[in-house]
């Protein structure tokens, strides 16, 4: 009888290790599918995206800038005896950004000029002075459009003229 169970159990044995063979084998093809699909994903996004976006990208710089120039502005700054004259055109996100400009011409002049007349003039003599400026006033105006973002107004405050007396 111990022939018997002995026989029994090894009858046990082999079918206990087809199971575990079975679950490490499933296991090892749902990681490789999973691998898979995460390097079919990475292709798509670094290669067909990208190039999607890339063309888009294109699309949009073959897109020549719109500008709307504004008549130079003079002004006295907040330090005694001292003047500044600029020229601003503004980089516009559309035609339509432009004729709203247009539109509302007087009430634009006017902020940039308030902006303008409260500047040092050391504030002004470093790039980052007029950078600064420049900021302000894209604000200013956007908010005078109600343009939520700079691509529904103004995206760009560039000084053609600069001159500090």
């Amino acid at each position: 009888m111990a022939k018997g169970e002995a026989a029994l159990d090894e009858d046990d044995d082999e079918e206990g290790v087809a199971p575990r063979k079975r679950g490490k084998l499933l296991l090892i093809v749902v990681a490789l599918l999973v691998l898979l699909l995460l390097g079919g994903g990475a292709y798509w996004y670094f290669a067909v995206h990208s190039k999607a976006n890339g063309k888009a990208a294109a699309a949009q710089a073959d897109v020549p800038p719109i500008y709307s120039k504004l008549e130079p502005f003079t002004v006295n700054l907040k330090d005694p005896g001292v003047a500044m004259q600029t020229a601003i055109t503004l980089r516009v996100a559309s035609d339509d950004v432009d004729a709203n400009v247009q539109l509302r011409m007087p009430e634009i002049r006017n902020q940039i000029l308030l902006i303008l007349s409260n500047q040092q003039s050391a504030d002004l003599m470093t790039e980052a002075g007029k950078e600064k400026l420049g900021n302000e006033i894209e604000v200013a105006v956007n908010k005078i459009l109600k343009a939520k973002t700079p691509k529904a107004g103004v995206d760009k405050v560039l000084f053609t003229s600069f001159i500090i007396q």
